[in-house]
């Protein structure tokens, strides 16, 4: 006869294992990455098609894997941490990090944790796994989005100023000057009305990257203030005739005509010059007075180049 702890036992065996089954399932199906790891060697024991579409193995490959295999070394002190969460609470996270792919790439995710014993009675971790590629892609698209502008892929006026910022920062520390490049499109709307918009975009196209090939110094900066405007700023020179080596530089690119469309148009600019820290130490009072000598440019005969002169 089965006396009634043995029925007991057997009853709560068998509802164990259609919990765990139930479980399993759920786990297979859902479409938020999970896996298991083994709480003592960090070996994962049980991984989902969710984390398996996302790392780029088979399952085969993964719980040959330990939790470290795929954790890149400069996560080692967060790692650490989850282990003492887990001691100290039986949970860890959410935690931003990245995991390897199977190629060696890399992808950023979010994972959470909580400490289990299984049917077994074997200590477990399940993780929560959550691939935020995408989400992250979409941010670094708002973020360039906020400042390159959307026509020539330049810096525009938002990134512009936090350069200039940050560069006569330094120049202030090292003692340096900087000089403030403005240039204007010489009879750019009459070209543009003639033509149409879709010329007159492209013209501009064309103009940022002839300014962006005279770029050397990985300290200098091309950017469109809007418009037909362009900016250059070079930081750190050392004079005054460096500001105008390059002001010759971008009129000498234009001596070549411009293709737009089927046809090539024949262009100048007009620049302003405005030096740090003569003409001004902060951003806004060397653009205006870069503008000031752009204009004087223009009211004169175009094509041409000069400093800012202050009034006496």
């Amino acid at each position: 006869m089965i006396n009634t702890q043995e029925c007991s036992d057997r009853l709560l065996k068998d509802k164990l294992l259609r919990a765990n089954n139930k479980f399993l399932t759920m786990f297979q199906l859902s479409p938020v990455g999970m896996a298991i790891v083994d709480a003592t060697t960090g070996d994962f024991l049980e991984v989902n098609d969710s984390v398996l579409n996302s790392a780029g193995y088979t399952k085969d490959e993964f719980i040959q894997l330990s939790y470290w295999d795929i954790t890149p070394k400069e996560y080692e002190k967060q790692e650490l941490q989850q282990i003492e969460d887990l001691k100290q609470t039986g949970r860890f996270g959410p935690n931003q990090k990245e995991y390897i792919r199977k190629d060696g790439t890399r992808y950023p995710i979010t994972i959470s944790g909580v400490a289990l014993t299984d049917i077994d009675g074997k200590e477990i971790v399940l993780g929560i796994i959550e691939d935020i590629s995408e989400r992250k892609a979409h941010e670094r698209k708002l973020e360039h989005d906020a400042l390159y502008d959307p026509l020539t892929n330049l810096p525009n006026r938002r990134l512009l100023f936090n350069n200039l910022h940050q560069s006569l920062a330094h120049c202030k520390r090292e003692q340096k000057k900087l000089a403030l490049l403005l240039l204007d499109i010489d009879n750019f709307k009459p070209v543009n009305d003639s033509l149409g918009h879709k010329s007159g975009d492209e013209l501009l196209i064309s103009v940022s990257q002839r300014l962006q090939g005279l770029i050397q110094r990985e300290t200098d900066t091309v950017a469109r203030l809007g418009g037909d405007e362009f900016v250059i700023m070079l930081p750190l020179i050392t004079n005054d005739h460096d500001a105008t080596l390059f002001a010759k530089k971008v009129l000498d690119c234009f001596l070549e005509p411009v293709l737009v469309g089927q046809e090539y148009i024949d262009i100048s600019v007009s620049i302003g010059i405005s030096i740090f820290p003569e003409h001004g130490d902060d951003e806004l009072t060397l653009i205006e007075n870069a503008d000031k000598a752009m204009y004087q440019v223009k009211n004169e005969h175009r094509n041409n180049y000069k400093i800012f002169m202050p009034l006496r």
